[in-house]
């Protein structure tokens, strides 16, 4: 059994995108909404791969300190079923070209994905944000994190703005999957709603994200400097390969 668990705030616009993308490789689903005030609730109690929402109506103003615990929050609930597998998203993140068979091997105990930021460019700026999807362009920057872990006593939230579990140390991890981050590529609402909230709230990303106000549509170039690429590409280059953790 695969398990997979995110942590959610005001994701309407897109969680149910989400949530299908998972539910191609997770038995079930497990949410934790960090105090949301749009529809998101409702939405995920309404998907059916959702066994159990978790709904706080406490914002809480350490930032950091909430990162870590709402995700421990939702890690503990669904290890009460003791699934075989845990996978950790966030709910503006969507898995392609994942292989399920190296779920079954025992000598693997995290599996990473790869991960691109999506975005914003000229030749769709104009589109509606129901149809985010259509956009084409991503950064060719990119991480290879683990997104999937094997139930083990060790997986554990701790750490301030920790995403990544604490788990079992391992020499590589295999890579399959590409993750399409839609945090900077959904539309000009989301992008200055992030803004906002990096730029007042979550001061570790402050500088950064206030220097983005406004920016919102890239012309083929990705935050960092590099040219954009097609998505299509990269998907049509990934092959399973190993990672050596950082």
């Amino acid at each position: 059994m695969v398990i997979g668990i995110t942590k959610v705030r005001n994701e309407e616009h897109i969680i149910h995108d989400t949530l299908n993308s998972w539910s191609e490789v997770c038995d079930e689903i497990f949410v934790y909404d960090d105090a949301s005030t749009d529809g998101t609730v409702e939405i995920c109690h309404e998907h059916s791969i959702v066994s159990e929402v978790i709904s706080s109506d406490l914002l809480d103003i350490d930032r950091l300190r909430a990162e870590w615990y709402n995700r421990q929050v939702v890690l503990d609930a669904a290890r009460r079923f003791n699934p075989d597998w845990i996978a950790y998203f966030d709910g503006d993140e969507h898995l392609y070209a994942f292989d399920p068979s190296i779920l079954k091997d025992p000598e693997v105990h995290a599996i990473a994905t790869q991960w691109h930021d999506m975005y914003i460019t000229p030749e769709d700026m104009h589109l509606e944000d129901r149809d985010y999807k259509q956009r084409k362009w991503c950064g060719t920057e990119y991480r290879q994190i683990p997104f999937f872990y094997r139930n083990d006593p060790r997986l554990s939230f701790t750490m301030p703005d920790q995403r990544i579990m604490h788990h079992r140390k391992v020499e590589w991890y295999p890579v399959s999957g590409i993750i399409q981050h839609w945090g900077k590529g959904h539309s000009e609402m989301v992008w200055e709603r992030k803004v906002k909230y990096y730029g007042n709230v979550f001061g570790k990303y402050a500088e950064k994200w206030q220097a983005r106000k406004g920016l919102v549509v890239h012309d083929y170039i990705s935050d960092d400097g590099h040219p954009l690429v097609l998505f299509d590409t990269i998907v049509s280059g990934h092959e399973i390969r190993k990672a050596v953790p950082a």
